[in-house]
């Protein structure tokens, strides 16, 4: 009988290390999937038909309400996180349908410590924005921190960039991302790196 605990111990250990090795890359693993579904999308041209042909969409949480459905995937750093070993970092992602056709594509990533950064494919830009890409910086002056929005429509070619906007090893790595630089693989095309301080 002894001579199967010591195997038993290394066997439950090397099982154990696999497991939690998992659990930390598994985040970041389904984020860079999430961008790779998102990517290539056109609003206004792709249908929901496009949208459903997508592994991706079919396994992703749908509400609808009103006649507009939104697919969404939500992926966060859950173990790093409860072990203390990074701040708490989320990726989402959310495709908007009207009519059966994408209307509005929206990545989030949030990272505790930084202000939220959206990056949004509409199909109309707000006031105010003149170009596609536009860059919207929170206002320093603000009481409550704001997300740093980057929007663009469906003729930008940044919306078949969508998994190099947002580097998806921060939910897995230790210690996460601690700058937009490190957050953004594009932040400084973008001309964010001064938001970063």
């Amino acid at each position: 009988m002894k001579k199967y605990l010591i195997p038993t111990i290394i066997l439950g250990l090397v099982a154990g290390g696999i497991f939690i090795r998992y659990q930390i890359v598994a985040p970041a693993r389904a984020a860079a999937l999430d961008l790779a579904a998102v990517n290539g999308l056109t609003v206004g041209k792709t249908t929901e038909a496009e949208l459903l042909a997508r592994s991706a969409f079919q396994t992703a949480d749908l509400k609808c309400f009103e006649g507009v459905c939104m697919y969404s995937t939500v992926r966060e750093n859950k173990l790093l996180n409860l072990l203390h070993l990074a701040p708490r970092t989320i990726l989402s992602t959310t495709v908007m349908v009207r009519d059966g056709i994408v209307i509005q594509v929206y990545v989030f990533m949030t990272r505790k410590g930084l202000p939220p950064v959206m990056v949004a494919q509409t199909t109309k830009l707000p006031p105010g924005c003149t170009a596609s890409p536009c860059v919207k910086r929170p206002f320093s002056a603000d009481r409550f921190p704001r997300n740093i929005s980057i929007l663009f429509n469906g003729e930008s070619e940044f919306r078949n960039r969508m998994p190099q906007m947002l580097e998806v090893a921060c939910l897995s790595r230790l210690r996460g991302c601690n700058t937009y630089a490190e957050l953004m693989p594009l932040a400084k095309e973008l001309n964010l790196e001064p938001a970063a301080r």
